[in-house]
């Protein structure tokens, strides 16, 4: 794995260079499950893994979380985007947390009223989990006009991500903003932003429908840093 070569769904990739440590860990991790279930059901009698030190080969790296701060955002809200709704979709991720692959499945009747609040119900691409979300009011602005489409209707019909995040990467530059913008830094700003702005780690974790909140405090981290950045902003005030 350390001497593969970078690789997509697609086949290597035209950049070239290996694999990075991370992605050796998660190719190993499901390499690693897949022996441990050969194993539990008695297909093999020997497990390599337990006598294999993997953690002593490789060690994961702290990956970088890119998101957009809320003045970014404003950049983007009053730039003009090529396609309508591209800018639709990652704005209203930036403001719901959801990932592309359920944005892409999003249907009309996925949006049901709870009391005064809209929210969607859907079963995560991802994980297979349900998800039970409550839309703000500034995230519904970014929905598009339903006109005639039925309840079955997509509500964002996008096309290849790989198109889509080249796409918001020419958005954010003529925005004037020059982070690398891909459609999942939506997910990464509506982490950040909540946290920001006061909410508190687990219901943080819920709203991202994360499994384990030790993936939402990778965020909290960020904020941290954040924290630290501003306090270092306070002047010398006894000289």
């Amino acid at each position: 794995l350390k001497q593969a070569k970078k690789a997509s769904k697609y086949g290597v990739t035209k950049a070239g260079g290996l694999l990075s440590n991370n992605s050796v860990v998660a190719y190993y991790g499901v390499l690693r499950t897949a022996i441990n279930r050969a194993y539990k059901d008695g297909i093999i009698t020997v497990n390599p893994t337990k006598e294999f030190d993997f953690a002593d080969k490789v060690k994961a790296e702290a990956s970088r979380r890119e998101y957009l701060t809320i003045e970014e955002l404003k950049l983007l809200i009053n730039t003009e985007c090529k396609y309508e709704i591209m800018k639709q979709a990652f704005l209203f991720s930036c403001l719901c947390g959801l990932r592309i692959s359920d944005l892409r499945k999003l249907k009309w009747n996925d949006l049901q009223k709870s009391g005064d609040r809209i929210r969607i119900e859907i079963k995560m691409q991802k994980t297979k989990e349900p998800l039970y979300l409550p839309i703000s009011d500034e995230a519904l602005k970014w929905l598009p006009q339903r006109g005639e489409a039925i309840d079955s209707d997509l509500i964002f019909p996008l096309t290849h991500e790989g198109t889509i995040n080249k796409i918001l990467q020419q958005w954010a530059k003529a925005a004037g903003v020059t982070k690398h913008i891909s459609f999942h830094v939506s997910r990464h700003t509506h982490a950040t932003m909540m946290l920001t702005l006061g909410a508190d780690l687990y219901t943080v974790s819920k709203l991202l429908g994360h499994k384990n909140i030790a993936t939402t405090q990778i965020y909290a981290k960020i904020v941290d840093k954040k924290k630290e950045e501003a306090i270092s902003l306070i002047p010398n005030l006894t000289d």
